[in-house]
């Protein structure tokens, strides 16, 4: 009884409370198991965004646009910093129990970040599947696609570290 009262007023909070900003299209999924504090979550299109039971969202950002898009946050997780998707078909999943203290994750263009359980993320930390423009050669076709990011469990990445496309 107590764990269900528990879980009543954190959603509440999560959905209602001032320190939070929500905005989801009809058309979007927005499943919150966890505790979002500080935090404003945007999505447009028809994207789904899971947030795991016993997670702690803290001072974030997620922003999602356009659709198909996909952030799968696991149970247990620590969390604060920027989640950015950007056109259709992005998808960000981060393993149980991870840690991240400040990190910018951008996700662009039909392209994945997959992050193993049990990581430990420090502050500073950009990670990005994109150039965010485009680079062309003398004939002139595209030569910098957007590549996905694997990062495997139990994963200890420092201060200050840049994780780029591929």
């Amino acid at each position: 009884m107590k764990e269900d009262i528990k879980r009543i007023l954190i959603l509440i909070r999560n959905r209602w409370g001032i320190s939070n900003s929500i905005k989801k299209s009809r058309e979007s999924s927005l499943i919150i198991l966890g505790n979002i504090l500080n935090t404003s979550i945007k999505v447009t299109g028809n994207s789904k965004i899971s947030i795991g039971e016993g997670c702690r969202i803290n001072n974030a950002l997620i922003l999602v646009i356009g659709n198909y898009n996909s952030v799968e946050i696991g149970e247990g997780v620590f969390f604060s910093g920027k989640i950015e998707l950007i056109g259709d078909s992005n998808v960000i999943k981060i393993g149980k129990n991870t840690r991240i203290n400040g990190a910018e994750f951008i996700v662009h263009n039909g392209t994945k970040v997959e992050i193993g359980s049990n990581c430990l993320f420090s502050t500073k930390i950009d990670v990005r599947t994109t150039d965010s423009h485009k680079v062309f050669n003398s004939e002139g076709e595209r030569i910098n696609f957007d590549k996905n990011i694997i990062i495997g469990e139990h994963v200890w990445i420092g201060r200050m570290v840049s994780i780029l496309k591929g």
